[in-house]
C-alpha cells in the first residue's frame, strides 16, 4: 500500500468515501434506521482514529496520513460551501409572511430556548471541565458558542426525515420546517456574533464593531445590488427556467465570490455561501437546486465528513467527555422540545401536534458538524468538547425520527386546534 502513486490513492479514497455511506443507507438498511445524512456522519467518524485507526492503523496511516489528506481540503472546503449555499436557497422569506403571531412565537421561542440553557450550560461547563473550552474561548464565548449549538436545527436534514416519513405535506411538517427556517436565519445572526467575538479575542472592542458594520454593509449590498443583478442576469441567461451552463456558472461565480468576501473581512465563509443562496431569485431555486443538490450532497459531502470524522477523537475512559456530550444531548432534547410543545399547545395546537412539533425540532445533522468546525477552528471549542458534540449532533439527529413516530402513536389528547383559534392554526 505505501507504494500507492498520490492519483491512485486519491481514487481510492473517493471510492470508499461516495460508495461507502450510500451502500450502508440503500442497501444496508440504513435508511430505516436513520437518514442519509447521519449515515454519512458516522461513516466518517468511523474511518476516523477512534475506530478505523485503532482497529487498522497502518492501513489508516496510508489512507487517511496528513499528507494523504491534502487534497481532500480543497474537496471539502467546496462541500461545505455548496451546503451552506443549498441552505440558503431552501430558506424562502416569504413563507414568514403573514404567518401570524402565533408562528413567529413558537420559531423564535424554538431557537433561543434551547440556546438560552445550553448557553447556563456551556458557563457551568467552562469552570467545571476547563479543558472543554477552545484557546481563544473566554467563558463568557464558550458558553454563547455552546449555547448555539444546542439551539441548531437543520432545514435541509428536517426536510429530508419529513420526505421519509411522508410529512412534507402534512400540516404539521410544514409547520416544523417553517420554524426551521427561522432558526437557520437566527443561527446565522448568533454565529456571525460569535465569530466577530472570537476574532476580536472575546473583547467588546472595536474589531467586534467593524467586523459587524462590515457584514451588514455586505448584507445591504447583497439585497440592494447583487440581488437584483442576478435577478436580471438569470432572466436572461435562463428565460424558460432551466439551467444552461452559462447560467450554472454564473450562480457558481456569485457562490465563490460571497464566500471569498465575508472571509475576507473577518467572518467566516460559510456565512457568505449561505448570503449568496438567500440572493438567488425565489423563481429559480427549484432548478438551481435540481443542478447542484444531488451532486453536492452525495459526491461532496463525504470528503467533508472524512475530514471532520479525524478530529473526532472518543476516548471511552474520559468521563469529562462523555459529561459533555450526555448534558448536552439532555438540554438539545429538553430545551427544544420545551422551546416548540408549550408555546405551540399555547396558540393553539393540540397537545399531539404540539408534541409532534416538539420532535421534529431536536434534528440536527450537518448544520451541526458545520457549526461544530466554524467554532473548532475559531478556538471557542477544544478538540475534546467538538468530539462529544459531533456525537451528540448524531444521537439527537437519529432519535428524531423514531420520537415522532412515538407520538404518532398516541390517540389524540385534545380535539382539532381549529376550534381554540388562532394564528397557529392558519393554513400555510
Amino acid at each position: 500500500m505505501n507504494g500507492l502513486s498520490p492519483a491512485l490513492l486519491f481514487l481510492l479514497q473517493a471510492l470508499l468515501l461516495i460508495a461507502g455511506p450510500f451502500l450502508l443507507w440503500r442497501i444496508g438498511g440504513g435508511r430505516h434506521v436513520a437518514p442519509m445524512v447521519v449515515i454519512q456522519i458516522m461513516f466518517g467518524v468511523a474511518l476516523g482514529p477512534s475506530l478505523f485507526g485503532r482497529l487498522m492503523p497502518e492501513l489508516w496511516g496510508v489512507l487517511f496520513a496528513p499528507a494523504a489528506l491534502a487534497p481532500l481540503s480543497g474537496l471539502s472546503l467546496l462541500a461545505v460551501v455548496f451546503f451552506a449555499f443549498l441552505t440558503g436557497l431552501h430558506l424562502d422569506p416569504a413563507e414568514f409572511r403573514g404567518r401570524g403571531a402565533a408562528f413567529a412565537t413558537v420559531s423564535l421561542s424554538s431557537m433561543l430556548v434551547p440556546t438560552l440553557l445550553g448557553g447556563a450550560l456551556g458557563w457551568w461547563l467552562a469552570g467545571a471541565f476547563p479543558a472543554m473550552s477552545g484557546p481563544h474561548a473566554t467563558p463568557g464565548l464558550f458558553a454563547a458558542g455552546f449555547g448555539i449549538c444546542v439551539g441548531v436545527t437543520a432545514l435541509p436534514v428536517l426536510g429530508a426525515i419529513l420526505r421519509e416519513m411522508d410529512l412534507l405535506g402534512d400540516r404539521v411538517g410544514r409547520l416544523a420546517l417553517g420554524y426551521a427556517a427561522v432558526n437557520d436565519a437566527l443561527l446565522w445572526l448568533l454565529i456571525t456574533a460569535a465569530l466577530a467575538w472570537s476574532s476580536s479575542g472575546g473583547s467588546g472592542n472595536w474589531a467586534v464593531a467593524r467586523i459587524a458594520l462590515l457584514g451588514f454593509a455586505y448584507l445591504a449590498a447583497t439585497v440592494l445590488v447583487a440581488r437584483p443583478l442576478l435577478d436580471r442576469l438569470l432572466d436572461r441567461l435562463a428565460p424558460d427556467g432551466r439551467m444552461g451552463e452559462m447560467a450554472v456558472v454564473v450562480i457558481c461565480t456569485a457562490l465563490l465570490a460571497s464566500a471569498a468576501v465575508t472571509e475576507l473581512i473577518g467572518l467566516h465563509y460559510i456565512l457568505g455561501a449561505f448570503i449568496a443562496g438567500t440572493a438567488m431569485p425565489r423563481r429559480f431555486a427549484a432548478a438551481i437546486l435540481d443542478r447542484l443538490e444531488h451532486f453536492s450532497t452525495l459526491i461532496l459531502l463525504p470528503f467533508f465528513f472524512t475530514l471532520t470524522g479525524l478530529k473526532v477523537t472518543l476516548m471511552l475512559d474520559d468521563p469529562a467527555q462523555w459529561t459533555v456530550f450526555a448534558l448536552a444531548s439532555l438540554a438539545t432534547l429538553a430545551g427544544k422540545m420545551a422551546g416548540t410543545t408549550l408555546p405551540a399547545r399555547l396558540t393553539g395546537e393540540s397537545w399531539r401536534d404540539a408534541l409532534r412539533l416538539g420532535t421534529l425540532m431536536p434534528c440536527k445533522g450537518l448544520m451541526e458538524v458545520i457549526v461544530l468546525t466554524v467554532l473548532l477552528e475559531a478556538g471557542v471549542l477544544s478538540g475534546p468538547c467538538f468530539s462529544a458534540m459531533v456525537l451528540m449532533a448524531v444521537a439527537v439527529t437519529a432519535l428524531t425520527q423514531p420520537m415522532t413516530l412515538l407520538v404518532d402513536r398516541l390517540r389524540p389528547v385534545a380535539g382539532p386546534a381549529a376550534a381554540v383559534g388562532g394564528g397557529g392554526r392558519r393554513q400555510l
